[in-house]
């Protein structure tokens, strides 16, 4: 019995020295695959939940040489809840957004293009998200200044988005800057935006008034 037992426990032995050197080789295997995720699926990850911080990140890490970068942020873009939109919107149409990702003028210009491009995809699918326009107008007046196409695009983020108190604040410090440039339909959106910043905040009204006068706005007036 102890002679033939001896085999037994080599046996034994063997197996389990087996079934360790597959686990080891899995493990390794598991790891080595995980170290391998290709970039853009990790990068894919970090833009899956969309804020201001998780875009920064994504803008930071993203290769810029890859043509499906827009197709992939216009495809989180039309997935984004309300509050998703109004932070982003709010935090991209600061200059200072850009300010952790890149020192480069070059490099935060092309970033601003890459954006546009992903909003003209965005809107293309969902054109009723007002914010988006009114993001659209923001960058393409940044890159080429109040022409004719931003100014369209700020008469969209008005026909989509009318009322809503923090995208009127923003789209009123745009237009207040660009007034002389401004068409008709535009001029008679700020005082319509106006009106709107009388009801929400009373208290800010006049100050505003004020300042959108200096700004060369004409409030009580059709010109």
């Amino acid at each position: 019995m102890a002679g033939r037992s001896k085999p037994a426990r080599g046996a034994n032995a063997f197996a389990i020295g087996l079934l360790l050197s597959l686990s080891i080789c899995l493990l390794g295997l598991g790891g080595y695959q995980l170290f391998r995720l290709d970039s853009s699926h990790q990068r894919s990850e970090i833009l899956h939940s969309v804020s201001p911080r998780t875009l920064q990140a994504w803008l930071t890490t993203l290769d810029r040489e890859d043509p499906g970068n827009a197709a992939r942020l216009a495809n989180r873009f039309v997935n984004m809840t309300l509050p998703q939109r109004r932070d982003v919107v709010l935090a991209v149409a600061r200059p200072e957004f850009f300010e952790p990702i890149t020192d480069s003028f070059a490099d935060r210009r092309n970033l601003q293009m890459l954006l546009l491009e992903a909003l003209r995809l965005t809107l293309a699918k969902a054109p009723a998200l007002g914010e988006f326009w009114y993001l659209l107008a923001r960058l393409r007046g940044n890159l080429y200044g109040v022409d004719s196409a931003t100014q369209g695009f700020l008469e969209l983020s008005f026909a989509y988005s009318p009322k809503e108190v923090d995208l009127v604040l923003e789209r009123l410090e745009m237009m207040s800057l660009s007034w002389p440039l401004l068409n008709k339909r535009l001029r008679k959106i700020v005082r319509h935006d106006v009106r709107v910043i009388d009801v929400a905040y009373p208290d800010r009204a006049g100050e505003l008034r004020q300042y959108l006068q200096k700004a060369g706005a004409r409030l009580d007036d059709a010109g």
